[in-house]
């Protein structure tokens, strides 16, 4: 992903480091300028309290435990590919095996680059219900950033109809449904008006999708630099969306590019104040330049920043 540079904020906005060792992760450029613009208050669908959680990188998952348990957290973010499922996913189990409670990305296959959304919905219902028939996380997530560049191709709308049958699928199964995350920039930009063109534009086709579709919750990702991330913002995003959507909101990622514990303490004050139901740190480096919270299997000092302010 590469870093997009503003004369008065820096913000990018990165892919998710996947801890199931089955899926490649490239940095991907996303996102976009954010604004200061005012939204309604009016908002819908509001939680009472933010569950926080984690999305830890390290070679085992045994050290991935160890490092969300310091963090305090019983929320984890894991991933699968569908596409590969053979009936199980090591890491998945041993998470809830250890008692936590999985926000899961539902994959249809590993990113080596660039792939197509799955179009064949006959296979593509039967492999996700395989998998759901196994686990059921907290939350099911589709895809990761389907407007990232690099990972995904084809039009958004190839999204959408992918998004539609998941959602059919997961409450079948009980299973609570998430988009695949757009990136804060971006709902920005949507939120000004005027042309849109783009990835702007696409994640403005999935806001106006996420109006009929049946989905759970709304999915942001951001990520932060500097001492501090801009007040407003979040709570600003959140409120627009529940008020355009009717749905809940929440991130399974946010990543901070600078090591400095009070972004992360501003971070997470603006998440509780947007009223982010469930809210999922990326604790690992990237190409793009996203800083870990952890050290082997210590905290950082930003890692028990986050501690301390999640409580």
């Amino acid at each position: 992903m590469k870093k997009l540079i503003f004369p008065s904020v820096i913000f990018m906005f990165l892919s998710a480091m996947i801890s199931c060792k089955k899926e490649v992760i490239a940095d991907e450029e996303s996102g976009a300028r954010i604004s200061s613009q005012n939204t309604s208050n009016e908002t819908a669908a509001v939680t009472n309290s933010t569950h926080f959680g984690a999305l830890v990188s390290a070679r085992t998952t045994a050290n991935r435990i160890t490092v969300a348990n310091k963090f305090g957290v019983s929320y984890v973010r894991a991933s699968t590919m569908l596409k590969d499922f053979n009936g199980k996913d090591a890491a998945v189990g041993q998470y809830i095996s250890s008692g936590f409670k999985v926000i899961l990305n539902l994959n249809w296959a590993a990113v080596s680059g660039p792939i197509p959304f799955p179009k064949d919905m006959v296979t593509y219902k039967q492999k996700l219900g395989a998998v759901l028939d196994v686990y059921k996380p907290e939350v099911a997530v589709i895809e990761n950033e389907p407007t990232t560049q690099g990972y995904h191709s084809g039009p958004i709308e190839d999204y959408i109809t992918e998004l539609a049958t998941a959602i059919e699928v997961c409450h079948s199964k009980g299973v609570k449904v998430a988009d695949g995350g757009i990136h804060a920039g971006y709902v920005q930009q949507v939120m000004k008006g005027g042309k849109l063109l783009g990835k702007a534009l696409d994640v403005q086709k999935l806001i106006d999708a996420y109006t009929t579709l049946d989905l759970d919750y709304v999915n942001v990702h951001t990520a932060g630099d500097g001492n501090s991330y801009p007040d407003g913002i979040l709570p600003q995003v959140a409120d627009y969306l529940r008020t355009k959507t009717g749905k809940p909101v929440m991130s399974n990622e946010f990543s901070v590019h600078s090591s400095s514990p009070s972004l992360i303490k501003s971070m997470v004050d603006e998440f509780k104040a947007g009223k982010y139901e469930y809210v999922i740190v990326r604790s690992g480096e990237s190409k793009g330049g996203a800083v870990p919270l952890h050290s082997g299997t210590d905290l950082l000092a930003n890692g028990i920043a986050y501690r301390d302010n999640i409580k």
